[in-house]
């Protein structure tokens, strides 16, 4: 399951427009719709720099033969592998120096324009993406409703539509993934599902308890074996791994 969604967008007079998984939704205060397409220029473009670039949570990067040019979020500048690019326009500079060729500049120009482009980009908290079976699911939630749009890879066959409830969602994605949406539609399923949705959050507790005290126990891997308190300082972590180990055997019992 993937949450917090980056995705294009663009806020039109009583809606917005995002993009997702290749697809294109429009959301109102009421009701979301899967829109075929869009002439807004600005979402275009955020789009093409979407799927063009790498986005992660510090940089954008373009990664042209052997070449890497990066767009420093934090510090807002443009390099060229590990050198910063000044002085001239970013796509100017690049051409100059043979990076790419006349034809190639407008993509270069696409990516000198994210400081102002990136205005065009939100986390959907709204969204999940799930995908199995070579099947990807998305799920938007709005007030009590869940939307489902479903895309098979193989067939290039895709679905939109609004579940009944959010317990129709979620066995949804289960049967086309492989994979639980319970987490993510917890405020909302209902009788047997809104239990498996508290032992699936108390799960991910304890797992993620257990994955810490690991990483602390590796700490200690090149500390002297024979110091008292690294001895007491491992054996006290083992004994919380075990401790949170039983409570998952409990749980699945």
């Amino acid at each position: 399951m993937t949450t917090n969604i980056l995705a294009p967008f663009v806020k039109l007079d009583e809606s917005f427009q995002f993009y997702v998984s290749g697809r294109l939704f429009e959301m109102s205060e009421t009701e979301i719709k899967e829109v075929e397409g869009t002439q807004n220029s600005t979402l275009i473009n955020a789009i093409n720099a979407f799927e063009s670039f790498q986005f992660t949570e510090d940089s954008v990067r373009w990664f042209h033969g052997p070449s890497k040019f990066i767009y420093n979020l934090a510090e807002g500048v443009f390099q060229h592998n590990n050198s910063e690019i000044l002085g001239n326009s970013f796509s100017n500079h690049i051409m100059a120096a043979g990076h790419i060729r006349y034809a190639e500049k407008p993509i270069a120009e696409l990516f000198e324009s994210l400081p102002t482009l990136l205005e065009n980009f939100v986390t959907l908290d709204f969204a999940a993406t799930f995908e199995g079976n070579e099947v990807t699911v998305n799920l938007f939630k709005l007030n009590e409703d869940v939307y489902v749009a479903r895309f098979n890879k193989v067939n290039k066959i895709a679905k939109f539509f609004k579940a009944a409830n959010a317990n129709e969602a979620a066995e949804y994605v289960t049967k086309e993934t492989g994979e639980s949406a319970l987490l993510f539609l917890k405020e909302m399923v209902e009788g047997q599902s809104a239990e498996l949705a508290i032992k699936e959050e108390k799960l991910q507790t304890y797992e993620s308890m257990i994955s810490f005290l690991k990483d602390q126990k590796g700490l200690l891997a090149n500390a002297d074996r024979n110091d008292e308190s690294i001895k007491e300082a491992e054996s006290l972590i083992n004994g919380e791994i075990q401790s949170w180990e039983d409570k998952i055997a409990a749980l699945n019992a």
